[in-house]
């Protein structure tokens, strides 16, 4: 055991490091209610903050993947992580609703600047499987949401926002064994250098723009259902007579087993190929999202836990989609599913929570269920054509 951690501790810790950075991603979506409570804030205002969180920590990612490709430096990584667990831990202590807004949107920054490097160096460190290793980087950093819950709801609900504070603590420890690892001194570039003055000679076609696209819309809709799970899941519970106790102990379980889809189809991958994993979980994510939330109960539960699974599984193959087109820069590509889909779905969750204001939250997340029915159109068209 000791071998194995000695031998992968620059891979363990930027895992490590992904796991920390969305914990704090992830750390004020669960406990809106209680700065609700706390400020009189309404569905609107806690979609607003939920969209500057999403935006912030998504918006810049394509952009930040590309000056990477050119001269990024991993010590970025280490400073991102000190910067995001500072900030997020301190809005425990904020009362005024427009500072709360302004600390989580330059908190979530961070976030841009560890996704796409991160993901590059934990590439560079693969030794064999692209889709393993980047499964494995993914996977860990999507256990932290299923922890948040179970550690957030219970403080607030306990001892109050302001102990928040006190979760800056681990984000500097892990930032220190970033360091000890010598995180800062590994290169983050992947494309070699007898091999980029080739590459830089592709031009990135239509055709592979029209694919591109596609892959983010598809994104797209897997992160619009995640976050409102996220962001409003606990309130929608409380709705089918849920606690608020038990309805965290259910969102941690459907958290964690997006964790689990993550690392299914990053293995699955290999044996079925992209495109099919991408078709497989469109169809089971359509058929489960319907079901449960039309559903009352033990069906209820079930379904929600299951369904972060299915929309969690084809995150590896939709990445590594973007790379098969993106040779030449995959922090680009990286940033572009992972970034501009969760940003422009950052302004749909701000449209979600307006029109459940006026419509009812009940309704509306029923009506979303016609939304998954697009990524089982695509997946059908890229099957066949790509």
């Amino acid at each position: 055991m000791r071998q194995f951690f000695k031998k992968n501790i620059q891979l363990i810790a930027v895992s490590t490091g992904h796991f920390t950075n969305d914990f704090y991603m992830n750390l004020i979506p669960p406990i809106l209610f209680a700065f609700s409570i706390s400020m009189g804030l309404t569905l609107t205002q806690q979609s607003i903050i939920a969209f500057i969180i999403i935006v912030g920590g998504s918006l810049f990612q394509p952009i930040v993947g590309y000056l990477l490709d050119k001269i990024g430096k991993s010590v970025y990584l280490i400073i991102s992580l000190v910067w995001i667990s500072f900030m997020m831990s301190i809005t425990g202590l904020i009362t005024n609703y427009y500072l709360l807004i302004v600390i989580v949107g330059l908190a979530s920054i961070a976030s841009s600047i560890y996704h796409p490097l991160g993901s590059s160096i934990a590439i560079n460190l693969s030794r064999g499987s692209r889709g393993k290793s980047l499964s494995l980087f993914m996977t860990i950093g999507g256990f932290a949401s299923t922890f948040t819950p179970m550690i957030t709801i219970p403080i607030v609900s306990e001892f109050g926002l302001k102990y928040l504070t006190f979760l800056m603590i681990p984000g500097f420890l892990v930032a220190y064994f970033l360091k000890f690892a010598k995180i800062d001194k590994i290169k983050c570039r992947v494309t070699n250098d007898k091999k980029e003055e080739k590459i830089k000679k592709n031009k990135i076609s239509k055709n592979k723009v029209k694919y591109l696209s596609l892959l983010v819309c598809i994104s797209l809709i897997r992160v619009v259902l995640g976050r409102m799970m996220i962001v409003f899941g606990v309130q929608i519970m409380v709705m089918k007579g849920i606690g608020i106790i038990p309805a965290g102990i259910i969102l941690s379980a459907h958290l964690f087993l997006g964790s689990v889809g993550t690392l299914s189809g990053g293995y699955l991958l290999d044996k079925f190929g992209e495109k099919r994993i991408m078709m497989i979980f469109s169809i089971l994510s359509f058929g489960i999202y319907t079901i449960t939330i039309f559903s009352q109960g033990l069906l209820f539960v079930i379904g929600i836990i299951l369904l972060s699974f299915t929309l969690h599984g084809p995150s590896t193959a939709n990445i590594t989609m973007s790379h098969n087109l993106l040779p030449q820069n995959i922090n680009l590509g990286t940033g572009l599913i992972m970034g501009l889909s969760s940003a422009i779905a950052g302004v749909l969750i701000l449209v979600f929570g307006k029109f459940a204001d006026i419509y009812g939250l009940m309704e509306i997340a029923q009506v979303t269920a016609c939304l998954n029915l697009i990524p089982v159109f695509i997946s059908l068209y890229i099957l066949k054509k790509y």
